[in-house]
């Protein structure tokens, strides 16, 4: 009976993961596109920077399943507006409503790690890029998202968990996805069912997070301005070890160092 039951479960899991990385993903993609230019809108206005925050930290002490459940009545009278405008309306159920909820879940982290990585950028860079003429635009292109990058990652590590793990709670309100296993198993008693959509979802969750950690070392390799030893600026610099570094950062840093 066990071995029938788990046979099954194999066979569902390439429907049921696909809808749940599908929605994953997109909800991930939207959390980011919003979050991320609000935090750089909001990084030099510190009332506008109050209020994202406690607006997304509001939004992140509903419980994922109520948060769900509140887009329904939402969508279901947008949708009978647009019925009435365009004559088509759109389903209040499924892919839509857990896009929406699991999008502003993940905006929290997002929004905290992008201010705080913009703030911790050592001001003398700023001061430098200033001096030498640099834009404001450029100061942020080349300076303070660079070196703010690893802690935005570090962010958006936590959001993707996060909303791996509350994705599973779409399926009531008509989402296919790996949370399907656990709903079902839970009205027939079915603890094979249980047990795999857990390790599934957390499966899923740790594979996820570990390719981003591997983003993020990179990107941490790649922007950490602090590697500058005194050989790459100045007359100190040792011989042939190639052209001056083009980065913006270290071109800058090297000249707040003389």
């Amino acid at each position: 009976m066990t071995d029938d039951r788990l046979a099954e479960a194999w066979a569902r899991l390439p429907d049921y993961l696909s809808s749940h990385v599908l929605v994953s993903v997109s909800a991930l993609a939207l959390g980011l596109s919003v979050s991320l230019p609000l935090a750089l809108i909001g990084r030099r206005r510190t009332v506008l920077r109050g209020l994202l925050l406690a607006a997304a930290s509001v939004f992140q002490t509903i419980p994922g399943l109520a948060l769900l459940a509140l887009f329904y009545p939402m969508l279901v009278a947008l949708s009978g507006l647009t019925e009435k405008l365009f004559g088509r309306g759109f389903s209040a159920l499924g892919f839509l409503p857990a896009v929406l909820a699991l999008a502003i879940y993940s905006m929290l982290p997002v929004l905290r790690n992008t201010v705080t990585g913009l703030e911790g950028v050592d001001p003398r860079l700023r001061d430098v890029a200033r001096v030498t003429g640099g834009k404001p635009s450029r100061v942020l292109w080349d300076i303070e998202l660079p070196l703010a990058m690893p802690v935005i990652m570090a962010g958006i590590r936590t959001s993707a968990v996060w909303v791996i793990g509350t994705a599973t709670l779409s399926t009531p309100i008509g989402q296919t996805s790996l949370g399907n296993y656990i709903f079902a198993g839970l009205q027939t008693q079915n603890w094979v069912f249980v047990l795999f959509g857990c390790v599934a979802a957390a499966a899923l969750a740790l594979v996820v997070d570990q390719l981003l950690a591997l983003m993020e070392h990179g990107v941490v390799a790649h922007s950490r301005v602090r590697i500058v030893a005194p050989g790459w600026c100045g007359g100190t610099r040792r011989a042939g070890a190639g052209p001056w570094p083009r980065s913006g950062a270290l071109r800058y840093w090297c000249q707040a160092l003389h």
